[in-house]
């Protein structure tokens, strides 16, 4: 299971922003924030960046843009990217960007084009920085690749929508005090943000409901 990225969105909120230049595309900022996802305990995670532009016109004028990291050359060109509105603002992002299996995700600089439906364009550039040592990591050892981060649970219902996402409450001290408050609840994920919001880390999922036939069977 997957964060959604309007999740993703809404509760990293507060990007470290990079300036684009002026425009007729209109770009403000971009950003990026590195996804590392564990889905069981056993394996190494699955990476992926989250591209994320805030535009100072309608987000619906968004063409497609170009992710460059510049040692490699590897190249992601992402067509009818995502929008989200909200709080007067608007935005284009991608949260899928990936590399080979079998290869790490590259650190280093990054530009990236972005273009509107009337073809203007605006460019910039961002980096991704980690230690490359947590892409071997699992979940028992991944904190130490990790410096400073914040603890955080998610919390889904059974279609994968996403119904809370923050601190976990001081009255959540088992799985059935956040079914008293979120009754449609089916999953939770503890999920490790760095400063600047450059990395998440997602624990697996857990179920929240015990499964009845496994109870009876005791």
């Amino acid at each position: 299971m997957r964060l959604k990225i309007l999740c993703l969105f809404a509760f990293f909120a507060a990007f470290s922003f990079f300036s684009c230049s002026d425009s007729e595309a209109d770009v403000v900022s971009v950003s990026s924030t590195l996804v590392l996802d564990f889905n069981d305990n056993d394996s190494n995670p699955q990476v992926r960046l989250a591209v994320f532009f805030q535009l100072a016109n309608e987000a619906q004028r968004s063409e497609h843009f170009v992710v460059t990291h510049e040692e490699s050359g590897y190249s992601w060109t992402v067509s009818n990217p995502g929008i989200f509105s909200g709080l007067n603002k608007s935005y284009a992002y991608s949260a899928n960007l990936s590399v080979p299996e079998g290869e790490d995700f590259p650190s280093g600089s990054y530009s990236v084009v972005y273009y509107d439906a009337a073809g203007n364009e605006d460019e910039a550039k961002f980096s991704v920085n980690y230690d490359k040592r947590i892409l071997k990591s699992k979940v028992d050892t991944f904190s130490e690749f990790l410096s400073n981060s914040n603890q955080n649970i998610a919390v889904y219902d059974e279609d994968d929508e996403l119904l809370f996402m923050g601190k976990a409450k001081s009255a959540w001290k088992s799985n059935a005090a956040i079914l008293k408050d979120y009754k449609l609840a089916e999953i939770k994920r503890i999920c490790y943000v760095t400063p600047g919001n450059t990395i998440v880390c997602m624990m697996p999922a857990e179920k929240l409901k015990e499964n009845p036939a496994a109870s009876e069977s005791k």
